[in-house]
């Protein structure tokens, strides 16, 4: 698994970097072909400039050939001219014969002492082989650059024969890593080849590649070394606190103990840490914080619900026995029915606010947030509800700050006004005010604030009448079927908008005030 993962990633990464960087290297490395270009181009200069000067000599019809040999000597003898010990010139007319007439050898010394023969050993002489250290890496390299640049530059060799027409030159591979650089001209005289000049020369490719080369592919293995040791080490900083983290994350949770292993996911050695581990580890402990919530509430949430229904149920069980103990008395028994229409009543309404609660939870996650005006949101229901607010007596009051634009969900929004607005009438009846301000300031965000001049909310019960099935009314406020889901909803509402909402009394009316921060 390792080996598919991040680490066998950053390793192969790196591998291929490193063999790129000594591909390029490897192949725009131009040197060896550069000073061969130049040997060549100067060979060619000099065998054009030593025609010059041999074929007035050719043509001179006086001389013999021995004085002709003696005058080219002579000439290409001379110690301004560089370069003659690769110089031969050959007769043309016995190319082909074992023994042809040089007129010069620039390679052959003058003999200007008696001559000693010395006998030769019967055995021939070993042939001389560059030793190679076989565990050098530069050789095997130097191997692969050889056959690169003998398909770059070596030719076939001259046929002497056709020195006849015009130049020839040949590159050949001598031996021992060296190369053979020649030209062949012929010499004419009258439009006839009588003579051929030989200019060569030799390019050692080991001597000037490793020279000019191995200082800097030193530094570039140490470089690929290092990079590699580094890149190995950062990948295992990456891949293993990834994989720790994974085995935590895949421990098998079992159903009864869910809240307390999401919570215990802490790992102490990336509490610290400051790089993107740390935080991705950071939101994991974040993530796993929601997800423990999330299975709280639901417990919670498991637990209400079947108190809050655990009442009517009884209550209904209560009347339907004492309607078959009392059958005879008849009004006793419609008073039974009618408590009992009053439960599956307040039942169904209750199902209705919790399917509602659940909608509002998947709305908030999966719906996609929308920019709207909320000043026209607001407007729309304050002027919906002036008719209901006249015909209970109470006086509605908006004051909105026009253009005031949000992103999130509408409709939940809308929800969270509606509840609001309907609890503050409730409460504010009869010959009550409610005010419904809407404001935005740069500093404080948005507020939407309600007050009524109802009785207010006792200090003890302003945190208890967010929570789920409470509620706080009683007398005229008292609304029948009352699920006491409303302000839990509101309140699930804001803070999924990254807001907050929290009750007072008093002010700016006599009664209660709800506060919406977005």
């Amino acid at each position: 698994m390792l080996l598919r993962g991040i680490l066998s990633k950053i390793i192969g990464l790196l591998l291929l970097f490193n063999l790129a960087l000594w591909s390029f290297i490897f192949f725009t490395e131009d040197t060896a072909y550069l000073e061969i270009t130049n040997k060549r181009d100067r060979l060619y200069e000099r065998a054009v400039m030593y025609r010059k000067l041999i074929t007035p000599l050719f043509e001179d019809q006086s001389l013999s050939e021995l004085e002709r040999k003696l005058a080219i000597e002579a000439l290409l003898r001379d110690s301004e001219l560089a370069g003659i010990g690769k110089v031969v010139v050959k007769r043309f007319s016995d190319l082909k014969s074992a023994e042809s007439f040089e007129y010069f050898n620039g390679q052959k010394p003058i003999k200007l002492v008696p001559i000693s023969v010395q006998e030769l050993s019967a055995e021939p002489p070993a042939e001389f082989e560059l030793e190679r250290n076989r565990f050098d890496p530069f050789e095997y390299l130097f191997t692969f650059y050889k056959d690169f640049v003998d398909l770059q530059l070596i030719t076939d060799p001259i046929v002497p024969i056709r020195a006849r027409f015009s130049m020839q030159y040949h590159l050949i591979d001598r031996g021992q890593d060296a190369y053979e650089l020649k030209y062949l001209a012929p010499i004419k005289i009258a439009r006839k080849t009588v003579a051929t000049l030989e200019v060569g020369d030799s390019y050692f490719l080991r001597e000037s590649y490793m020279g000019k080369n191995k200082s800097r592919l030193t530094i570039l293995a140490g470089l690929s070394v290092l990079t590699l040791v580094l890149g190995v080490f950062l990948a295992l900083s990456i891949a293993f606190p990834i994989r720790s983290l994974s085995r935590r994350l895949n421990r098998k949770l079992k159903a009864e103990t869910v809240s307390e292993q999401l919570n215990d996911f802490r790992i102490m050695r990336f509490e610290h840490r400051k790089d993107e581990i740390g935080f991705l580890y950071r939101n994991l402990v974040t993530l796993n914080g929601q997800l423990s919530k999330l299975f709280s509430d639901k417990e919670r949430f498991a637990a209400d619900v079947s108190h809050e229904l655990k009442n009517p149920l009884a209550a209904i069980i209560a009347h339907v026995e004492n309607a078959r103990t009392e059958t005879k008395n008849m009004d006793q028994s419609a008073k039974g029915f009618e408590a009992i229409h009053d439960q599956a009543v307040r039942m169904n309404k209750l199902i209705s606010e919790i399917s509602e609660a659940a909608i509002v939870d998947h709305d908030l996650v999966a719906t996609k947030r929308e920019k709207f005006n909320l000043s026209d949101l607001v407007r729309d229901l304050t002027g919906h509800f002036e008719t209901e607010a006249e015909r209970e007596g109470v006086k509605l009051v908006a004051d909105l700050q026009s253009n005031v634009k949000l992103t999130g969900l509408p409709d939940r929004i809308a929800q969270v006004v509606i509840n609001l607005v309907e609890n503050a009438i409730s409460f504010s009846k009869p010959s009550g005010e409610v005010h419904v301000k809407l404001k935005k300031s740069w500093r404080r965000g948005i507020l939407i604030s309600v007050s009524d001049t109802g009785p207010g909310v006792p200090e003890d019960l302003q945190d208890k009448i967010f929570e789920r099935f409470f509620t706080a009314r009683s007398g005229e406020a008292e609304k029948p079927n009352s699920s006491g889901l409303g302000l839990y909803i509101c309140k699930q509402v804001i803070e999924a908008h990254g807001g907050s909402i929290h009750q007072t009394n008093g002010s700016p009316l006599a009664g209660a005030t709800f506060n919406l921060r977005l």
